[in-house]
């Protein structure tokens, strides 16, 4: 075998082996994680966002040599784990005593997890709400690879145990077919004080999980030695209650930490109130300043409706072809005059149309940023 071909066959491995839980897999984790959301956050509207982008940080991988390490952790190729089942938790700490490429090789999935949600606090307190989401994405990405048990392990395909190709049957295969089974049970979003110490804790409990993982693998393949459907689903009743438990601990934890960056924030509001009396109708005011570079704020009106206590209002930033590139508002909101800041730093120059629609009124206004 050439030097080309193995290459092409380690590419071809990690693409197929270390994506954790597959998209749908994904999908169903960031999804879910908003319904733990605090009502006064008002990003419930996150939800379909945080969906859309929850493999993102998967196909980065493509062009970005430096993100597969983001997506694992060997834990188990540490000798202090072995010895006492936690490693130093610092990357410092780790890396003095094992030398960096050893901690790259054996991935950084507990750092980037932590840096992941000081990014989102950051955006959060420039109240770039868009890039806070596509931050809390990835972040949401990170933490369900931390519930995969084999994303946390040396055996992570089964290689060690005779066992190959598991990583793929147990989060892509599995899911995809009994992903109905898996509801989530409501828990409200907890606030964290101690982020290393969360992160490291949840790793350390799902690691349990490896040998169920493997151990069940191996049952349902004697039970159906060519992977065929009745393999599935005996590797389903046997694994399914802790799958389900794993990724409805992830979902909750994706939502404390999303819910912790905020607050650590400051708690900014992508809209707030701008005023005490109400107003007699809907209106959109011209945001201010225009031109501008890069923030802008926009004022709108909800007046008193009697056929419903609050108005689903949308407010969006379209381009000149009428894209829709960004989403200021999308909850129900109560009567009264509101505030919305966009930050348009990662926008380039131009012209911009927002729009502002709610149950009974919709009107676009023109905007131009100037860098």
């Amino acid at each position: 075998m050439n030097h080309k071909h193995k290459i092409f066959l380690l590419l071809l491995f990690s693409l197929i082996f270390i994506y954790g839980w597959g998209a749908s897999g994904h999908k169903i984790i960031n999804r879910r994680s908003t319904i733990s959301f605090p009502p006064l956050m008002g990003f419930l509207n996150w939800s379909d966002s945080l969906a859309a982008h929850s493999s993102d940080a998967d196909y980065r991988r493509n062009t970005d040599t430096s993100e597969a390490k983001r997506h694992y952790i060997d834990i188990d190729d540490y000798p202090e784990f072995i010895a006492n089942g936690r490693i130093p938790q610092s990357l410092d700490s780790l890396i003095a005593l094992h030398g960096s490429s050893f901690v790259n090789a054996k991935g950084i999935l507990p750092f980037s997890i932590m840096a992941t949600t000081d990014s989102v606090k950051k955006y959060f307190q420039l109240h770039n709400f868009q890039k806070a989401m596509l931050h809390a994405a990835d972040l949401g990405h990170y933490v369900a690879d931390g519930h995969n048990p084999l994303h946390i392990t040396r055996n992570y395909d089964g290689q060690y145990t005779n066992q190959t190709g598991v990583h793929s049957r147990y989060e892509t295969q599995l899911i995809n077919r009994d992903s109905a089974y898996i509801t989530y049970t409501f828990e409200n979003a907890i606030y964290v004080s101690d982020l290393n110490q969360f992160v490291f804790n949840f790793l350390y409990d799902n690691y349990r999980y490896v040998d169920s993982v493997l151990k069940y693998d191996s049952i349902a393949h004697a039970f159906a030695p060519s992977y065929n459907t009745s393999y599935y689903q005996k590797y389903w009743e046997l694994a399914g209650n802790f799958t389900k438990m794993l990724f409805n601990n992830a979902s909750h934890f994706i939502a404390s930490l999303i819910y912790t960056s905020w607050v650590n924030s400051g708690s900014p509001l992508a809209v707030t109130l701008s005023g005490t009396s109400l107003p007699e109708k809907h209106y959109l005011e011209q945001n201010y300043p225009n031109p501008f570079n890069p923030i802008t704020k926009i004022k709108f009106g909800i007046p008193r409706d009697a056929r419903r206590e609050t108005q689903d209002v949308k407010l969006v930033i379209l381009d000149v072809l009428g894209k829709e590139v960004a989403t200021l508002v999308n909850e129900q909101l109560q009567p009264g005059s509101y505030e919305v800041e966009w930050n348009a730093a990662d926008y380039p120059s131009g012209t911009y149309f927002y729009k502002l629609s709610s149950d009974y009124f919709s009107d676009t206004k023109r905007m131009f940023l100037i860098k």
